[in-house]
């Protein structure tokens, strides 16, 4: 039995697709009195294959082992209706690793699927500290002047949690590992949402 299953309507991935798709969509229309605004800005989690707690090891150092159709059929269904059909504001990256790569630094995931596959226009946000986990559990980066910019590079925009990679991004500019406009770019998804939340608009 799935091991996260108290997070999801169902271990059925079209059923739990469906009822993803009423519950974002519902949430996100304006309301009578301020029709423009959205009402709350959903967030789809956790991306990707994301599935225990601690057995056979805690989901912090996890790598799950999944091939291309598994992947599709089982795991992406449910992201698939939650961002690319009720465009959900945002989506959060999971703790565990797919086949060796993070999923908070993987720009095949991120970028890959969500933007350029999907052309969705919402931010990406760690669970908490996963972001630093790249570094810190997974050890896919040598420091976290590194994994600050694998975690932007692939698609990253918010640090969930605390700010010990984010804290790294100007040395991660520094040492050309990333760039201003990708922190730029990055600052627009965010604010874009806010945006649409009516967040700095006249009350």
């Amino acid at each position: 039995r799935w091991g996260r299953a108290q997070e999801v309507y169902s271990e059925d991935p079209v059923l739990s697709g469906y009822l993803t798709f009423m519950f974002v969509d519902g949430g996100q229309v304006g309301n009578e009195t301020k029709p423009k605004y959205w009402q709350a800005a959903a967030c789809c989690k956790h991306y990707a294959a994301y599935d225990l707690e601690t057995i056979p090891v805690d989901r912090y150092h996890f790598s799950a082992k999944v091939d291309a159709r598994n992947m599709w059929e089982t795991y992406m269904p449910v992201f698939d209706m939650c961002v690319r059909a009720a465009n959900g504001a945002h989506v959060m990256c999971s703790y565990n690793a797919i086949n060796g790569v993070p999923t908070c630094g993987d720009p095949k995931l991120l970028n890959g699927i969500l933007r350029d596959q999907w052309k969705w226009p919402g931010f990406v946000v760690s669970d908490y500290d996963a972001w630093a986990q790249i570094y810190e559990t997974h050890n896919y980066c040598p420091n976290m002047t590194c994994a600050a910019a694998v975690g932007l590079n692939a698609g990253m925009d918010q640090e969930g949690g605390g700010t010990r990679a984010i804290n790294q991004l100007q040395a991660a500019i520094d040492s050309h590992m990333t760039s201003p406009e990708a922190v730029a770019m990055a600052f627009k998804r965010l604010f874009r949402v806010r945006l649409q939340l009516g967040m700095h608009d006249p009350p």
